[in-house]
């Protein structure tokens, strides 16, 4: 097959045995010489230097036009002109006749573009190809082309497939054989860096790594193992890869193949979704828009929970509520985990445990807490006896599970009737509830229905990845190995939907599986880790994790405080406090069952000023939750997601953004120091209210009561007013010393020359400058309650509402206060 023709300026000769040949042109007449720089001789980037290579010399024609040929199997062309002029410098030039460029300024053209027509087009993305190639085209948000990469199945040319626009930003490529499972592999020809691929721990960008798509229970050092596989990733070239499929695959990202991405699937049908950019955050939020965006929890799932790896009885209950409450801890919601059933999983609470249990949780709903209540989705023949009350099995409703068919059910031998399929796991021996059966989840649901009784709210899903299926059947026909990512997205979805039951609109789960979607859920947690600072599966690993969720579509994400295993020293108790401040959820949980009370004193003074400051800051967090509910926007942002265009941030592993204003730097290590890249723009340390300008990397102190924390230059941060204790309303079964989430508003007004806000329920403030003044336009939206702290303003600032009337204000050290009371109508507030 031959092609000659024109693409932009220059001539193109393909051919299916050749290759393609570009013959390039440039009209200079009065040129001593013009070189040709391109990618396809490495010179494409550079923006000085003379040529070396005399082969790249083009040959000058009568007419003055410069003329030179390239043979390249490349889908896409960068490239200069060099101009020389004697006794003048040399120019660097792209081709005037055509209009894209990249951002070194080549022109930018797609070889194959008549040859290989559009077989699927979406904005920003489209699939082309033809009997021997196929192309996915990447343009930018204007329509220029960013780039293009070819995609070949294993089996080679010939190999049948379809094209399809899945969404406005998306399109996909099928390969597909009823008739059998295949084991399949394709490459996408790409060598660059890659974001994603579910909560990782070992790593941002996963270049020359080989990701697994599937769950795994790894309590020992993590490796590139997962709790929370996600098949998607993002590739620096521009474009989100998503393989939808449920069944154990692989992403071999530049491992084995230097230049291809190499995914594997063993599956009937294997699907690849090309979603458009070119930012990362437009894939992800494409991603997120197909596969699923959560609701925004309720208030009072984003306070500080309290849980124990065990608590023996219902003192040591209590004991976590009055100690929370007499040490001025905000906290929302108490956890039993396991055990606390008289078998695993009936539901019936173990009153041998937990005597007198309808005083118990009085006494927790009137301190100002909700519970959440530990399950896995196994009912157990037989059970360990780990509390007094724990009968050894079967479970009481095993029996009727397995004789109604509720329970996943072994490969049963012709003849036989199926059993179900019985499992070892932690907590003894049973079968999983068969989710694909409707009549299963009723009644699972059904069961359910005793801790209602006790007011829960929440429910911590553990297990649900898939470790003890191998070869199963299900009731809707599914096999083991379609299931291995799927049992987790059903098994959440019948939890949820049983607290919707039970508590409409006001409910949440916190899960430790996930997979594609699971997201909506919405909390997940980063499972079993070492109390220590090691990388293999200490405190750095559950840093990159945190970031990692988010960069796969899982924005709502929580860790234990301070490892799950082991026993923290204090140092470690508070570093691990202040990450965990800066994340959805903030729970403490361990082993060793000890609380904030339990490290000294410095530490726990520590544990209330974060706890306090990431309860205050419930509006700034619920802003952005509601961004990751509606647009796909994480709350935790990587500075490869934020700056994806500054290569120094990208490569930033151990800081991130905490939605849009705050730049949080977790220490990682021991000690007293770190480095933190400042990003472009101006950012104002949190403690001194040193503004530093970036782009650049600075040593910051951060003794041990200091997180190093920056804010956005001119940043209005929503926060409520001190003294909340708990992110419940106030209600008549609340005690009344108890603070309790009213409709007060403080706005924190950071030194800089203009920024804005919007909360999600009405109000907004706008900070500007006319020439040395501030000016702060404040619209509550609804009458409430509204506090203005300027920071770091000078000790004689004057504060002035428009019309020349002075407010009232106080000085609170680094703060001058202005309580605007009850606003019911715009307010403007200047000072110099």
């Amino acid at each position: 097959m031959q092609y000659r023709g024109l693409v932009g300026g220059i001539l193109v000769s393909c051919s299916a045995a050749l290759g393609v040949e570009i013959t390039f042109s440039f009209r200079a007449p009065d040129a001593t010489a013009v070189y040709l720089a391109g990618d396809f001789n490495n010179w494409a980037g550079n923006i000085d230097g003379k040529p070396g290579d005399e082969s790249a010399r083009m040959t000058r024609g009568a007419d003055g036009t410069w003329t030179k040929s390239v043979s390249t199997e490349a889908l896409l062309a960068r490239y200069k002109f060099i101009v020389e002029h004697s006794g003048s410098a040399r120019a660097w030039m792209p081709d005037p006749k055509v209009a894209d460029r990249d951002g070194s300024g080549n022109s930018v053209v797609l070889m194959a573009a008549a040859d290989m027509p559009p077989l699927a087009r979406a904005t920003g993305i489209e699939a082309r190809g033809n009997a021997s190639r196929i192309a996915i085209v990447i343009r930018g948000t204007d329509g220029r082309l960013v780039d293009a990469v070819e995609v070949r199945s294993a089996t080679g040319a010939g190999d049948r497939f379809a094209a399809h626009a899945v969404s406005e930003r998306a399109v996909a490529l099928e390969w597909a054989d009823p008739s059998s499972v295949l084991d399949r592999s394709v490459r996408v020809r790409d060598n660059s860096r890659y974001l994603g691929g579910g909560e990782r721990f070992n790593a941002i960008n996963q270049k020359g790594n080989v990701l697994r798509m599937a769950s795994s229970d790894h309590p020992e050092e993590k490796g590139l193992s997962t709790y929370k596989p996600v098949p998607f990733v993002i590739s620096s070239k521009g474009y989100g890869l998503w393989l939808d499929s449920t069944t154990p695959s692989t992403f071999d990202l530049n491992a084995t193949e230097r230049e291809n991405i190499v995914v594997s699937d063993r599956n009937r049908k294997m699907r690849l979704v090309f979603i458009a950019g070119p930012s990362p955050q437009e894939a992800l939020s494409e991603f997120t828009r197909l596969t699923g965006r959560p609701a925004v929890p309720p208030a009072w799932a984003f306070a500080p929970w309290k849980s124990r790896d065990v608590h023996k009885n219902r003192s040591e209950i209590l004991q976590d509520v009055r100690l929370s409450r007499q040490h001025k801890l905000p906290a929302s919601v108490i956890v039993l985990d396991s055990p606390w059933e008289t078998s695993y999983n009936d539901f019936q609470l173990n009153e041998s445990q937990f005597d007198r249990p309808e005083e118990m949780f009085d006494e927790i709903s009137r301190a100002g807490f909700v519970p959440c209540f530990w399950l896995t989705p196994f009912i157990n023949q037989t059970n360990v006896t780990d509390m007094k009350g724990i009968a050894a099995g079967p479970s009481p409703n095993f029996e009727e599970a397995a004789r109604s068919g509720y329970l996943v059910r072994e490969v049963a031998p012709p003849g036989q009737a199926p059993k179900p399929m019985l499992a070892s796991w932690w907590k003894g021996t049973g079968a999983l509830v068969d989710f694909t059966n409707p009549a299963a989840v009723e009644w699972w649901h059904a069961q359910m229905k005793p801790m209602a009784r006790w007011g829960i709210a929440a429910i911590k899903c553990d297990d649900g990845e898939s470790t003890f299926v191998s070869e199963a059947v299900f009731h809707d026909g599914s096999t083991a190995a379609e299931m291995k990512g799927r049992y987790a997205e059903l098994y959440l979805k019948a939890a949820s939907e049983f607290l919707e039951k039970v508590r409409p609109g006001d409910h949440t789960l916190l899960a430790r599986c996930g997979f594609t979607g699971t997201g909506r859920y919405p909390f997940g947690w980063a499972g079993d880790n070492h109390a220590d600072f090691s990388f293999e599966n200490g405190l750095p690993g559950v840093i990159l994790a945190a970031q990692n969720a988010a960069l796969s579509g899982l924005p709502f994400w929580g860790c234990d405080i301070a490892g799950y295993m082991g026993d923290a020293t204090p140092e470690l108790f508070i570093r691990w406090t202040q990450f965990a401040a800066f994340t959805p959820l903030m729970m403490v949980h361990m082993q060793s069952n000890k609380g904030p009370w339990d490290y000294g004193e410095e530490a726990l003074e520590v544990y209330r000023r974060y706890a306090t400051l990431h309860t205050r800051l419930y509006p700034y967090i619920r802003n952005a939750a509601e961004e990751a509910s509606k647009q796909g926007v994480p709350l935790i942002r990587p500075m490869a997601l934020s700056y994806p265009d500054d290569t120094a941030a990208a490569r930033e592993q151990f800081q991130y953004l905490f939605g849009p204003d705050l730049l949080v730097a977790p220490l990682y290590q021991p000690g007293s120091q770190r480095a933190v890249y400042i990003p472009r723009g101006t950012w104002v340390n949190y403690w001194s209210g040193q503004a530093v300008s970036g782009p650049k990397t600075i040593v910051v102190d951060a003794p041990l009561e200091q997180l190093p924390l920056f804010v956005r230059s001119g940043a209005v941060l929503p926060m409520l007013a001190p003294g909340i204790d708990t992110l419940l309303p106030r209600s008549a079964e609340i005690d009344a010393t108890v603070g309790c989430l009213d409709d007060r508003i403080v706005l924190e007004v950071w030194p800089g020359d203009q920024g804005e806000l919007a909360t999600v329920d009405g109000l907004t403030a706008r900070l500007g400058r006319s020439g040395t003044q501030r000016i702060l336009e404040v619209d509550p939206g609804v009458r409430r309650p509204v506090e203005v702290r300027l920071r770091f303003v000078r000790p004689d600032c004057n504060v002035q509402r428009r019309g020349g009337v002075m407010a009232e204000t106080f000085r609170d050290k680094d703060t001058i206060v202005v309580p605007l009371g009850d606003l019911t109508q715009a307010c403007t507030l200047l000072w110099d």
